[in-house]
């Protein structure tokens, strides 16, 4: 299985694979359940082997082959073995092999796009859980963790997560790390996973204020796209959160002699910082729907002041017009008396535009008294 774990180092083509989201290979229908199918397209594995000792030594093998693996892990406390890429099952399906994973617990691996959950075998526990891209913080990718009280397996789609921290620690030789089980191991980086929703959250609540401001001061069509946008994204999310906040309640409440009391008291702050995610989510849900809200009441609000605008100028112009009209026929008063003889006045003209002036004047007055200008 060496050649299995073999992988070239393409760096000129790193960046635009992270960008991509791998695509998830079911089965045929009528397969067997636990039937591995990888998509080419993934990102090829590439293994990453710490070991940790409980006096502080610990070491990395960056690209090991997984038959070094049993070799290489005699005579430590624990271990951490990384798999980024997915494009092989045959190196999934031996890791599976070699410590003990059930096969459906393998195909959860490779069809990305799983709920966040939780679950528990005899020997381990088993946790899928969406984690941000660094790079893109709008691209997700699936984590799928594998621990048990001396190793920690962790398999994801593409090179670029958010466990840096935790490996900081690791190489600083962290006491915690180094003198608890794996469990606390697993808890750190299903901790880095949730925390690394955080920034995304605080840009987002930047946006939404921002938005808030340009609205308030002119309400513009582009406004309103985005902010649809932005509340897809926050559904988008929230459907992400809620499992992920049951997945991290289901490590804390269940009783597993893989979860130390000690262990299991960490996660619990995992938890609250869940639920802090999901109450910020549903808060950016809720203000994105008041601001839309908002937006097309100012937006009716300006069409209103326009047609009432309009609509006091037609007012206005309607019985000036009835007058206009009504001199403009071709009556000769010469002919009859009947036939319109104001015509003949000598300050005709004069007199009808200042009969229209005092109407015009009296409405606009009388508009005024009853409040329709703004006025009192």
């Amino acid at each position: 299985m060496a050649e299995l774990s073999e992988t070239v180092d393409d760096k000129p083509k790193r960046s635009r694979r992270r960008k991509q989201r791998t695509k998830s290979r079911r089965a045929p229908v009528g397969a067997p359940p636990g039937t591995l199918i990888a998509d080419p397209d993934a990102h090829p594995p590439r293994l990453t082997l710490r070991l940790l000792g409980e006096d502080g030594r610990h070491e990395i093998h960056d690209g090991v082959a997984l038959s070094d693996v049993d070799r290489l892990k005699s005579g430590w406390s624990k271990l951490w073995l990384d798999c980024t890429g997915l494009a092989q099952a045959g190196l999934i399906e031996e890791i599976g092999r070699r410590f003990g994973f059930h096969p459906l617990a393998l195909e959860d691996v490779l069809n990305v796009g799983q709920r966040p959950k939780a679950e528990f075998h005899d020997d381990h526990l088993f946790v899928v859980l969406p984690m941000l891209d660094t790079h893109d913080d709008r691209a997700r990718e699936q984590i799928t963790i594998f621990f048990s009280r001396d190793f920690v397996i962790t398999f994801q789609e593409r090179p670029g997560d958010v466990f840096d921290p935790v490996r900081k620690r690791i190489d600083a030789g962290g006491k915690r790390l180094f003198g608890r089980g794996a469990d606390y191991l697993a808890y750190a980086l299903i901790d880095a996973i949730v925390d690394g929703y955080f920034p995304l959250l605080e840009t987002r609540s930047e946006e939404i204020d921002r938005i808030e401001e340009e609205v308030l001061h002119s309400a513009e069509q582009e406004q309103l796209t985005r902010m649809y946008e932005l509340r897809r994204e926050v559904r988008h999310l929230l459907r992400i959160l809620w499992p992920l906040r049951d997945a991290i309640a289901t490590l804390v409440r269940t009783d597993n002699d893989i979860l130390s009391d000690d262990t299991r008291r960490f996660l619990t702050d995992t938890q609250d910082h869940a639920i802090q995610l999901l109450e910020m989510s549903e808060t950016h849900r809720d203000t994105l729907t008041g601001l839309i809200e908002l937006h097309m009441s100012l937006a009716s609000a300006r069409t209103n002041e326009v047609v009432n605008l309009l609509t006091i100028v037609s007012t206005i112009f309607i019985p000036l017009g009835f007058l206009a009209g009504l001199w403009g026929m071709n009556f000769d008063p010469d002919v009859s008396p009947w036939n319109m003889p104001e015509l003949s006045f000598y300050f005709g003209y004069p007199t009808a535009l200042g009969l229209m002036l005092v109407i015009a004047l009296g409405l606009l007055w009388f508009f005024r008294r009853k409040g329709w200008l703004g006025g009192n």
